[in-house]
């Protein structure tokens, strides 16, 4: 007999994914949401000495700061910092970047956030991976950073088409968490570092922070121990007792859940990436030992295309390359079906079609399809005319068409895929 998942149990499974951003009670309007309005393509104006940008760019690969002034419609902040920013990304040429508004000013801000990113998605020939992503995510109940396309200019010269990316900072926390007195750390290696992927490595807090875990809050007093405890946890814990002593540590039903959805959207550089763990930020609460992650950097999301493997980087690689963690929950029936149980949930959410009233004709496309072609049509025009961008305009339109292959065929893989592990 065919176990399939019932309409009651994924009407289950979404309500269990409903945002922490909810609140019971009404709250002030958000200042930074028509920063992050996402429905129109929005516009900075960076004024900086012409020397300093041309340094900045020649030295790419600091992290030096240099003072500009910022404007947004109407709103201008003077003296504000900004540096070159990114991993594999990095460029002298379309430089990622970084803005504190509190670097040369103590307690500026703007719009109430101390600082955001500008992502350059020299790695993304799209430009939609990384918004299209976060949406999903959140979309699907998942704490994400919010994300806007932006046309940069730079002493009044266009300089091409970005991703406005919000910070995960203490004002990220308390939007989401309601608190921010925990302890936030980024996932953070030296490139030439080698993949890690929880192991334990021993019982000295260093070779847990600030490398691979950067103290983000805290930095003066990171208390790595929890870390530590953690992955001593995940390497020694038994069968008998892993579950019970890990609960401290990590909520593994919201854990497995957010990789299902990242696995959906054939994420190869995340916590099952493959290149170790990467791409993350962990929070600890306030008072507890309790983390969660929050996820990062999607640019290489759908790039190996729809028949990305539903359980790739975790049966399909040796022993040595496997997420310890992922590993040990999904050896429990309930949380591989929790998992199975999200892919599908994904697959539904991502072709969930717009009901037709007539006269209107129906639409064929997906909610992820329809996505796609928002941003695409939004976004084009500014990218053929960014000219910093290093890849063609031919490219960009291909990864596009990419992309809407991903959205058409995608979740029809993923549900056979399941089926076939779960008749």
């Amino acid at each position: 007999m065919r176990r399939r998942i019932s309409m009651f149990a994924l009407a289950v499974l979404a309500i269990s994914f409903a945002s922490t951003r909810a609140a019971a009670q009404p709250v002030p309007a958000d200042p930074t949401a028509p920063f992050f309005d996402d429905s129109v393509v929005q516009e900075i104006h960076v004024a900086i000495n012409s020397k300093d940008w041309n340094t900045l760019k020649v030295n790419y690969l600091l992290n030096d700061y240099y003072p500009c002034d910022l404007k947004w419609g109407a709103i201008t902040v003077r003296n504000v910092g900004i540096r070159s920013r990114g991993t594999g990304s990095r460029s002298g040429i379309k430089p990622g970047l970084r803005v504190d508004f509190d670097r040369y000013t103590t307690n500026q801000t703007f719009l109430g956030l101390k600082s955001f990113v500008l992502r350059n998605n020299t790695q993304d020939q799209s430009n939609m991976h990384e918004r299209v992503s976060m949406l999903f995510l959140r979309r699907l109940g998942i704490v994400a950073p919010r994300e806007a396309h932006v046309k940069l200019y730079i002493n009044n010269q266009y300089s091409g088409l970005y991703t406005i990316v919000e910070s995960v900072d203490k004002h990220f926390l308390m939007d989401a968490f309601g608190e921010n007195e925990g302890y936030l750390y980024k996932y953070d290696y030296n490139v030439a570092d080698p993949p890690y992927y929880l192991q334990y490595k021993g019982p000295d807090p260093s070779l847990y922070v600030p490398l691979p875990f950067k103290p983000e809050t805290h930095e003066e007093d990171p208390h790595p121990q929890p870390i530590v405890d953690m992955i001593r946890t995940i390497a020694e814990a038994s069968d008998a007792v892993f579950r019970q002593q890990i609960a401290q540590y990590v909520d593994l039903p919201s854990f497995i859940k957010q990789v299902a959805v990242l696995q959906f959207l054939g994420d190869n550089d995340s916590v099952v990436g493959n290149y170790g763990t990467n791409n993350l930020y962990l929070y600890r609460f306030q008072n507890q030992n309790l983390h969660t992650m929050i996820p990062w950097d999607k640019s290489e999301a759908f790039r190996d295309g729809p028949e990305y493997p539903i359980f790739h980087n975790l049966y399909d690689v040796p022993d040595q390359t496997r997420n310890r963690l992922v590993i040990r929950a999904l050896a429990y029936e309930d949380l591989r079906n929790l998992y199975l149980d999200t892919l599908l949930l994904c697959a539904q959410s991502a072709a969930e079609l717009i009901p037709a009233v007539p006269p209107a004709q129906p639409d064929a496309r997906g909610w992820l399809e329809r996505e796609i072609d928002r941003e695409y049509d939004q976004i084009k025009v500014a990218a053929l005319s960014d000219n910093d961008k290093p890849y063609s305009n031919a490219e960009f339109m291909a990864a596009y068409q990419a992309m809407k292959a991903f959205a058409q065929q995608r979740s029809t893989f993923v549900t056979i895929e399941v089926t076939k592990v779960r008749p």
